[in-house]
């Protein structure tokens, strides 16, 4: 008895220390997230586009790849549907005129430019240095090691994805939670 008594009590403390360290959190806490419509926004236009992977893979190179929705790179870009979506959602909730609809515009414009810049170019890169590496020093067991080629975007791809995204953030409900 004195043992399960000495554990319970140690799990009360675990309690009353987890409850000391974390904030509340204003509002229903976690559970927001449920209903708070510029993350879902967001999430479902990332979500759709990294699905959609699979099968613009499927028509691109002929084969089911179930391992595309995790892939970077590729048709629809899931960065940009994720901005776009967020950013679009924060139009409609807090309107072109707010500074969370400025900040979003901001990192969108930053990430879509980067995915279809910085990102793309850096896979070119890859791709010519596996083939020198490849010809240069066959045989050599760093030769055996590839760089991922696929890692940016066309601006095909940025904007398909911004449209999807656009979309999602329009047309995505604006969810309400029951009153109480």
């Amino acid at each position: 008895m004195h043992r399960d008594s000495a554990t319970f009590g140690g799990a009360q403390q675990l309690q009353l220390m987890a409850v000391l360290a974390l904030p509340v959190l204003p509002g229903g806490g976690v559970n927001d997230i449920f209903t708070n419509r510029v993350f879902l926004a967001g999430f479902w236009a990332w979500f759709t586009a990294q699905t959609l992977k699979i099968f613009t893979k499927r028509l691109k190179k002929g084969v089911w790849d179930v391992r595309a929705i995790v892939d970077s790179g590729g048709m629809p870009s899931s960065h940009s549907a994720l901005c776009a979506g967020v950013t679009t959602a924060i139009a409609f909730q807090s309107g072109f005129g707010s500074a969370a609809f400025a900040i979003a515009v901001a990192f969108s414009s930053i990430v879509m430019y980067d995915a279809a810049g910085v990102r793309r170019h850096a896979g070119k890169q890859a791709e010519v240095l596996n083939q020198v590496i490849g010809e240069l020093l066959e045989g050599h067991p760093v030769s055996d090691v590839k760089l991922k080629e696929v890692l940016g975007h066309t601006p095909l791809q940025v904007c398909a994805g911004a449209i999807l995204g656009i979309i999602f953030g329009i047309f995505f409900p604006a969810v309400q939670p029951p009153p109480l």
